[in-house]
């Protein structure tokens, strides 16, 4: 039976008794002032149940009662609605980060506490190791080494935000789109690695000497069969960060890295204390990243 409008559940129980009377086929019923009959289907209200009704829609309704009607109209239309995931996110709006949250994306309808503040968590979680991880920002340094330490922490803390916010069933294609953006980046990295190193050819081969040119085709061979110094560093530091490695010893393996960079002449020292300075500001966001998001 439906609700008549501003009549309460309470008092519509009240009057189911004598509110209604429904017509049947062999009822013959006349509405009272035109004196037409009815059809059978029609609902009669007496006389008395209307007063009792008229009573009730002129009686104001309690502010108690007030209270409890708009959270059950609450209840009601989030009842059938889960979380949405909402567009002024910094995650989407930060032009730092924004292209890959297109990728990552789809994670937040994957989160498992089906509630609008755990999907604004994970978002939250999402920008900041997006924002942490982003090439080019670092405060001493942003060589391709700094890179290679920004790349693998940052799959590694899309891993553990998975784990922590992703229902189990999701988690593998979660961590597969995690995965792919990062291979993306790795992807990019080469080729652009590769693409400086053909262009330092093509110059030396132009203007430079016989070891020059020799140096440079060296160099590009290296980048063409994956064993450049780059991507040497990138391979090691991600072979170092293990699932459930210590996270000291992976800090460790990253410096004894860093160390291994030719240093000549002690030109490249200035890259390589840039490079252990940037490592302890990414122990530091590690530190933090666990404090915070440690499930």
């Amino acid at each position: 039976m439906g609700l008549i409008s501003g009549v309460t559940t309470d008092v519509a129980r009240g009057y189911t008794t004598t509110l209604i009377t429904p017509n049947t086929v062999s009822d013959s019923i006349k509405e009272s002032i035109t004196a037409k009959e009815l059809p059978a289907s029609v609902v009669v209200i007496s006389p008395e149940a209307r007063a009792c009704l008229l009573q009730a829609r002129d009686e104001p309704i309690s502010a108690e009662q007030q209270e409890k009607n708009l959270k059950a109209l609450a209840e009601l239309k989030s009842s059938g609605q889960g979380p949405s995931v909402n567009l002024g996110y910094a995650l989407f709006n930060d032009p730092n980060t924004s292209w890959d949250a297109s990728t990552l994306s789809p994670l937040l309808s994957m989160t498992a506490d089906n509630t609008q503040s755990a999907m604004d968590d994970f978002a939250a979680a999402l920008h900041q190791v997006l924002a942490e991880g982003q090439v080019g920002r670092g405060r001493y340094d942003n060589s391709d080494t700094a890179e290679a330490m920004a790349l693998t922490l940052t799959q590694s803390k899309l891993h553990k935000l998975i784990e922590k916010y992703v229902s189990g069933d999701n988690q593998k294609q979660a961590t597969g789109i995690a995965d792919q953006m990062i291979n993306v980046k790795v992807a990019i990295r080469n080729s652009a690695m590769l693409s400086g190193a053909q262009d330092t050819l093509t110059l030396a081969m132009r203007y430079g000497t016989r070891d020059m040119q020799d140096s440079a085709r060296d160099d590009l061979k290296r980048f063409e069969s994956g064993t450049a110094r780059p991507q040497v560093e990138l391979n090691g530091m991600m072979k170092a960060m293990n699932p459930g490695s210590d996270m000291n010893a992976v800090f460790s393996a990253f410096a004894a890295i860093i160390h291994t960079t030719p240093n000549p002449g002690n030109a490249a020292q200035p890259s390589i204390d840039g490079a252990l300075k940037q490592l302890d500001i990414y122990r530091q966001q590690w530190q933090a990243f666990t404090e915070k998001y440690a499930s």
